[in-house]
């Protein structure tokens, strides 16, 4: 035997403790991570959102700017008049100290130029500048072939003086001319623009960048982390998403891009923070979860330890128990473990104790059948020993006054499938259910089954000083058990039988003897009677003269079957006549007699009219008819009409009876006349002589057996030459006449014309029909 269950229970223990740390751990893991992540989010999409807000607000307030710059008249006038700078033009001078007013109470704008298309030129603060020389031309051409009336660019002034990245602003003048005359150009500054709007807060994670649709850095604190664009897919993304976050590898280090897109211009607002920076607090939180889930788990393990060898040594001390009990090892636990072993041992204690038990109960029921059978049977001669046995036992039944039941179960064939046996022993136990169940209220008593093929009731009487008392008692429980399984069971019916009531064990038997001699009276009584030889005073003179009526019945019987009639009726009007003026023969004989006359006529209508089977329905109406009788007279006229009736049948049978085989032999030749058919062949039929058969066919048919085949064979050959081309020889092998000889002297006697002349005639006759 193995010692592997402390082992076993140490390993599953460990195991399920490292699974719930590893679960825990990555819950606890995925849950701050998931916290710490959406709390850098909302901060990164708040403060984005408020970078858009004012980034977007500074830009608003240059588009005011810029219409009512494109409104002011000096400006009108500098977009559509020429320039004449020999002449003095105030409307020029007046402009450019506009454009410095506007410059020096803005802290972001850079500068503004207003170009006119038709003097070619632009005019700034600083003067007019030839557009061949403008640092922003390209831009500025862009927006001027566009059909847009104002557009937001992002340049790189590139001099020789400077070289900076600037935000344009493009804005039409005048604003509602199809053609561009001129347009105002107001440049802010990048990196002032970044510091005085955008970067308001350096409080919070991290700075803002701002790219174009196109994913060109407009400002960003550090541009030398931004000098390429993102990533096609990125900007894919961000351009899909709106609003969103990813992850992307910038100079060699993990960022954590937020990204918000503006609907106001299309540009795009990020932050951007390094990823291990943001999430070293969850790293921190994962590093002290699986510090405490180790130090939980090697803990949990050195309890288990603890505990599981305390309740280990039980299981020790209950192994080491049976293994020292046991005088035979079990020699298949060698690969099993305690547990095992303490199962299977107990197992084997338990099937041994049951096994005992069931010897020992079987071994006691026998013994108590054997006592009982012996008290029926009479063996029995010593009372004490008896007694003793009763007392063993514990037999339900006090040691004096006993009265004997016996039981004839009768079961309908439908009751009783193929299955047999064992049907017909559960049909037995539920009958013995339901008659100890009536007995529970009967007294003490005790049931045996099928002793001499029969249930048997031994039941006590009590101290009664009247033997009527005790067989009143019986006739109830009697009855009572017939009506308990009527009810419950279909097609089942019980007689019972009663015996008399004796004071001692050693008369038992007694009492069974006169309950299975009363049994024998039950084909007069009919099934589902309770018989009793004390109930009907049955003494020597009764028997004698019980035993005339039966004959008179017989005799009756045997004058109907010869025809009889007048003597049948005579014998039935002499023994009813003797019964009604007999006051000694009790009225239960005289039920018995008249019931044994009522049997007989069934039989004889079933032996004699159907030729085998049993009662039918009409019969079944005898019995019913029979209970309702009233009077002697009415007994004896409905007896008369029942054997007038049953002798015509008879009478009838034996008229019909040589018309019946005949009609059957008749059907047979209609359906066999092509084969070879014999007169003798018929009488092996229907088991008669053959020289008979001919004589009787001849009685009823009119014709000889030969005159008959022949006439239907004939009307076949007929039906062969008038619907079909058959020719004679066919029609011959057809018909049964063998040979075409046959067919032709057939033909001419019944015709007087061949079988061709025939077919011939039949054809004329069928044209002139038509015709």
């Amino acid at each position: 035997m193995k010692r592997s269950v402390f082992i076993r229970l140490l390993f599953h223990l460990t195991v399920a403790m490292i699974v719930i740390t590893l679960l825990v751990g990555t819950l606890v893991y995925r849950y701050t991570n998931s916290m710490l992540k959406e709390e850098v989010l909302g901060s990164n999409t708040e403060l984005l959102d408020q970078s858009r807000k004012i980034v977007e607000q500074a830009f608003g307030e240059v588009q005011q700017m810029a219409s009512s710059l494109a409104l002011n008249t000096d400006v009108q006038k500098s977009v559509w008049l020429p320039w004449n700078l020999e002449e003095e033009y105030r409307f020029l001078k007046n402009t450019g100290d506009l454009f410095s007013t506007r410059i020096n109470s803005s802290n972001y704008i850079d500068s503004i130029y207003l170009y006119s298309a038709v003097n070619k030129k632009l005019i700034s603060s600083s003067g007019i500048t030839d557009i061949a020389d403008f640092l922003y031309a390209d831009h500025l051409s862009k927006f001027l072939e566009g059909r847009t009336t104002s557009a937001w660019e992002a340049a790189n002034a590139a001099s020789a003086e400077r070289s900076d990245t600037v935000i344009s602003f493009y804005f039409s003048v005048p604003i509602q001319s199809v053609k561009k005359q001129g347009a105002l150009q107001i440049n802010l500054k990048e990196d002032v623009l970044y510091n005085a709007v955008v970067n308001t807060n350096k409080r919070k994670l991290g700075n803002v960048a701002i790219l174009n649709p196109e994913g060109q850095v407009l400002s960003y604190k550090d541009k030398s982390m931004l000098l390429t664009r993102f990533n096609q897919t990125d900007m894919e993304r961000i351009q899909r998403e709106k609003v969103g976050y990813f992850v992307e590898e910038i100079h060699g280090e993990p960022t954590l891009v937020s990204f918000m897109t503006s609907s106001f211009n299309g540009w795009i607002y990020l932050t951007l923070n390094p990823y291990d920076e943001v999430f070293k607090r969850s790293k921190d939180v994962i590093h002290l979860t699986i510090f405490i889930s180790l130090f939980v788990l090697v803990l949990g393990v050195l309890m288990m330890v603890v505990v599981s060898r305390n309740y280990y040594k039980p299981v020790k001390k209950m192994v080491m128990a049976l293994a020292s009990n046991r005088e035979n090892p079990l020699q298949d636990m060698q690969g099993k473990d305690e547990f095992g072993f303490i199962g299977e041992s107990i197992n084997r204690l338990f099937h041994e104790n049951e096994e005992f038990k069931a010897k020992f109960r079987s071994q006691e029921l026998i013994l108590q059948d054997h006592v009982l059978v012996n008290l029926l049977s009479g063996k029995t001669t010593d009372e004490k020993d008896m007694l003793r046995q009763l007392e063993y036992y514990g037999l339900d039944l006090n040691p004096e006054h006993f009265m004997v039941l016996v039981l004839r179960v009768h079961l309908e064939a439908a009751s009783i499938t193929e299955s047999g046996e064992q049907e017909r022993n559960l049909i037995y136990f539920q009958i013995r259910s339901i008659c100890e169940q009536a007995m529970a209220g009967f007294g003490k008593g005790v049931y045996v089954s099928q002793f001499h093929r029969h249930d048997v009731i031994i039941m006590n009487t009590g101290n009664e000083p009247d033997h009527s008392h005790a067989f009143e008692k019986a006739k109830e429980l009697a009855l009572r058990m017939i009506s308990a399984v009527s009810e419950q069971m279909d097609d089942v019916v019980m007689t019972v039988g009663i015996g008399g009531k004796y004071k001692k064990l050693t008369e038992i038997a007694l009492s069974y003897n006169e309950a299975a001699e009363a049994l024998l009276y039950e084909q007069v009584a009919g099934q589902g009677s309770i018989l009793s030889l004390h109930d009907l005073e049955l003494n020597r003179s009764n028997r004698n003269r019980f035993i005339a009526y039966r004959q008179q019945v017989e005799k009756l019987i045997a004058e109907l079957k010869t025809g009889n009639l007048d003597k049948a009726l005579a014998q039935k009007d002499e023994m009813i006549t003797q019964l009604n003026n007999d006051s000694q023969f009790g009225f239960s004989y005289k039920h018995m007699i008249l019931t044994h006359l009522l049997n007989g006529l069934v039989a004889v209508r079933v032996e004699l009219v159907q030729r085998g089977g049993g009662p039918d329905d009409e019969e079944r109406h005898w019995y019913a008819d029979f209970a309702k009788l009233q009077s002697p007279e009415d007994v004896q006229h409905w007896f008369g009409e029942l054997i007038r009736n049953t002798a015509s049948e008879l009478q009838d049978k034996r008229e019909n009876k040589n018309a019946e085989v005949i009609e059957k032999l008749t059907a047979y030749i209609r359906a066999h006349f092509r084969e070879p058919l014999s007169l003798q062949m018929l009488a092996d039929l229907v088991f008669m002589n053959s020289n008979y058969l001919s004589k009787v066919f001849k009685e009823v048919t009119g014709k000889t057996f030969i005159d008959y085949l022949t006439e239907i064979r004939f009307e076949e050959a007929c039906r062969l030459l008038d619907n079909t081309d058959k020719n004679i020889n066919e029609i011959a092998e057809l018909t049964g006449f063998g040979q075409k000889q046959n067919v032709i002297r057939t033909f001419k006697k019944m015709t007087g014309l061949t079988p061709t002349e025939y077919r011939n005639r039949s054809s004329l006759d069928r044209l002139r029909i038509e015709n």
